[in-house]
């Protein structure tokens, strides 16, 4: 019979020395990605769990799911092409290997036994899981346990103890390891919502058991982790809910959803693929909690508030002690992929793009080309094999092999583990808007949306078992939204609106009940206008150019002045092997304590009224010519109105700002303009007002050697009538889709020379990575 939590943690206590530490201190998370020399005799091992291959167990909910043992894959190749681990450092285990039991001895054997101090631990768990109340407490005064679902789940038997990995065992596991080296990655969620699916995306969490007993196995492992490891059974219980050893990147909040999804033939983690993908880009320049932030960015897109992806970080401090530090050695520059393989005997290859955008990846065309990454800087290693892109499914994709002779110095052979970056970005001319359906609209409501969203150009109807942009569906209440049979829906015909793949309606979407779904799908065309605009300038983000040299800061004068996020182009100056490095600043005066924090990550935030000011830093010879969009949380495109300069009262009289279009080799510029007198006689700020609902918002830098000659003409042919005296440079735009439209056409335009020098011929567009650069910032209004 399975002994009571506080009996076994009152027995084991008698047989341990007393290991309490302090109360907690809180830390600080360094802010700052920078070079650290490397610790050569450090190993770094890796445990990678993923379960698809759940049995089916109703009375929890619990269903297979589709895209965790893509997550451990997606792991693995960064861990071992990015990090550089040794392939048999890390071990696995997907579906059928994943017990509970195998998981937790592999935790004890690969991690535990053989990682000593200083060397690198990583821990990734993607499945099912759940929460349970506990047991041992007052039923009037419960408290929530987490746990991990392994692939031997608990039938569904009322009142049997369940097999499920506690968190409290993950943290006497996490607490066993003799270094502070510790990254666990978990994408999963424990709060089940009462449905399984949200949207078009698939929840990682299972319903409560009935039991909340936990199996005699689990009490075992406990008992044996405090006793052999001589940890204070103290410390476990008192331990705070969610609160683990060493940092966790978390898929969202302990009461939210991680979602996985399904795009391009590709099933994985909603936050494991945006993390994995972010981390090929990274560099040792970048700011960590910004760099995390660009993922944040993007799930948020995508799930609304309901998935905010976290940080926690908890040190063991003794007054000894350095500062805790992780570092992940970069072994490349930032890359787009590798080389999986090479066949035919040389002349094709096989290729993994884990580091391009999900839209790139989507929306990506045959022909596109990549070029091998050189870490030396001989002569030859100048002259790169070419690999053109012949087919693809979804982050996989077959290339044929292109050598080059420049100067009698041939290419070298392509060789299997080698990294690649992109060249030419070569995209469809005519990309549509993917619009699905809720399946809980009825027959008639389907057949008069399909009829209304066809008639649109460049709006495409897509099953939900397909990638979609957005969905049409009528806005129900939540409760009722849930449940389709409901004889309430029937109160909410005709209330339609646009929503997010996660169902999350979008801002200013939802329409008057009585509504009919044409007109609905009518009063919507501006939005979905916008929202197609939008895609394609994400078509164009690209910070890898290496002749733009460019860095951009986005930041806030008022209330406050503080810089919000930063980005910038490759420093050639700068190649060779880095380290991502995680510092935690050390109290030299503190008692031993444990250190911890959580939070959010990431997203940055701007009060409404506030006015915010981007900075543009051209560190080239060559002038830089730009065009800055802003789209806001309602649907609405702004543009950064280069066609007329705004009047701007001052004390003395209006002045007019001399209009500007390009930013000077070796200069700055401001956008807008901090003042309107060039510091002399006034120092009333300028920016741009923050007005509009509170929500996310993106703004794009788009810059170019090459002016925006098509763009320009487009933009004041959009631009609304505003008053001449308005001192706003940022002007509503009615055509977003056209200047879109614009900008890829500029860009097809000034990556014509360096696509002729490739030898590519293709009717899409080709777009030379080294011809523009796109910065994106996504903030949260609020």
């Amino acid at each position: 019979m399975a002994l009571k939590r506080r009996q076994f943690l009152k027995r084991s206590s008698m047989l341990l020395a007393g290991l309490g530490l302090s109360e907690a201190a809180w830390w600080q998370l360094g802010d700052r990605y920078h070079r650290a020399l490397a610790e050569p005799n450090h190993r770094k091992l890796a445990l990678l769990v993923g379960i698809n291959q759940y049995p089916k167990v109703s009375q929890r909910h619990i269903e297979p799911l589709s895209g965790c043992v893509t997550d451990v894959e997606l792991q693995r190749e960064l861990l071992i092409g990015r990090f550089g681990f040794n392939p048999s450092d890390i071990l696995t285990l997907t579906n059928k290997e994943a017990t509970g039991e195998n998981i937790e001895t592999s935790f004890i054997e690969h991690l535990i036994n053989q990682a000593k101090p200083g060397d690198l631990v990583v821990f990734h768990y993607s499945g099912y899981g759940s929460c349970m109340a506990d047991a041992n407490q007052n039923p009037d005064a419960a408290t929530i346990k987490h746990s991990l679902i392994p692939v031997d789940v608990t039938p569904d038997h009322n009142g049997e103890p369940i097999n499920d990995i506690m968190e409290d065992t993950l943290w006497l596991l996490l607490r066993s390891l003799k270094t502070q080296q510790v990254i666990t990655i978990l994408d999963t969620s424990y709060a089940y919502p009462g449905y399984s699916q949200q949207g078009v995306l698939r929840i990682r969490s299972a319903a409560s058991p009935n039991s909340s007993q936990i199996s005699d196995r689990t009490i075992t492992r406990q008992q044996q982790l405090l006793q052999r490891y001589q940890i204070d059974p103290e410390q476990l219980e008192q331990r705070r809910l969610g609160e683990l050893p060493g940092i966790v990147l978390a898929a969202s909040k302990p009461t939210e959803m991680a979602t996985e999804t399904t795009w391009s033939g590709l099933s994985a983690g909603l936050f494991t693929y945006n993390l994995t993908q972010t981390l090929w880009n990274a560099t040792a320049t970048s700011d960590f909690k910004e760099t995390l932030g660009r993922v944040a960015g993007v799930v948020e897109r995508i799930t609304g508030p309901n998935q905010q992806p976290q940080l926690q970080r908890q040190v063991r401090i003794t007054l000894d002690d350095q500062p805790p530090m992780i570092n992940l050695p970069l072994t490349s520059p930032p890359v787009d992929g590798i080389v999986t393989a090479v066949t035919g005997d040389g002349k094709s290859t096989e290729l993994l793009l884990a580091g391009l955008p999900g839209c790139v990846l989507e929306s990506g065309e045959i022909n596109s080309l990549f070029t091998i990454v050189s870490n030396t800087e001989s002569t030859e290693a100048k002259v790169q094999p070419k690999l053109q892109i012949r087919g693809s499914n979804s982050l996989h994709a077959t290339a044929e092999v292109r050598i080059l002779e420049v100067g009698g110095i041939k290419s070298p052979v392509v060789q299997s583990g080698q990294f690649i970056k992109e060249t030419i970005r070569v995209i469809p001319r005519h990309i549509n808007l993917k619009i699905g359906l809720d399946s809980k609209l009825d027959r008639i409501e389907r057949v008069d949306a399909t009829s209304a969203l066809s008639s649109i150009d460049h709006i495409s109807i897509t099953s939900n078992d397909q990638p979609i942009d957005y969905l049409f569906s009528a806005v129900r209440d939540t409760t009722i939204a849930q449940n389709p049979s409901s004889s309430m829906n029937s109160l909410f015909q005709g209330h339609y609106g646009l929503f997010s793949p996660a169902q999350v309606v979008l801002p200013d979407t939802a329409g008057e009940g009585g509504e009919a779904v044409k007109v609905a799908v009518q009063r919507l065309v501006p939005q979905l206008k916008t929202r197609l605009a939008a895609k394609l300038l994400r078509l164009t983000e690209n910070e890898r150019s290496d002749l733009l040299k460019a860095k951009v800061t986005l930041g806030m004068l008022t209330p406050q002045s503080r810089a919000i996020a930063k980005r910038e182009t490759p420093d050639l100056s700068h190649q060779g092997s880095d380290q991502l490095t995680l510092t935690s600043p050390n109290n030299a005066n503190s008692t031993p304590a444990v250190a911890h924090r959580s939070e959010t990550f990431g997203i940055p935030t701007i009060p409404k009224e506030s006015r915010i000011q981007m900075q543009l830093q051209n560190n080239g010879e060559l002038p830089l010519y730009f065009i800055m969009f802003l789209f806001d949380s309602r649907g609405q495109t702004y543009v950064y109105d280069a066609t007329r300069p705004p009047i701007v009262e001052t004390q003395d009289s209006s002045m007019i700002l001399p209009q500007v279009l390009r930013v000077e080799g070796g200069k700055t510029m401001s956008i807008p303009p901090a003042n309107v007198n060039g510091g002399t006689s006034t120092t009333e700020t300028l920016g741009e007002l923050v007005r509009g609902p509170a929500g996310l918002i993106e703004t794009y830098l788009i810059i170019s050697h090459y002016p925006f000659t098509q763009t320009l003409p487009a933009i004041s042919r959009g631009l609304k009538q505003t008053s001449i005296s308005s001192k706003n440079r940022l002007q509503l735009l009615s055509n977003p889709w056209e200047v879109s439209r614009s900008v890829l056409e500029d860009l097809a335009k000034a990556s014509k020379l360096g696509v002729e020098r490739s030898g590519i011929s293709t009717d899409n567009l080709a777009l030379d990575i080294n011809a523009w650069a796109t910065f994106n910032f996504v903030c949260r209004v609020v």
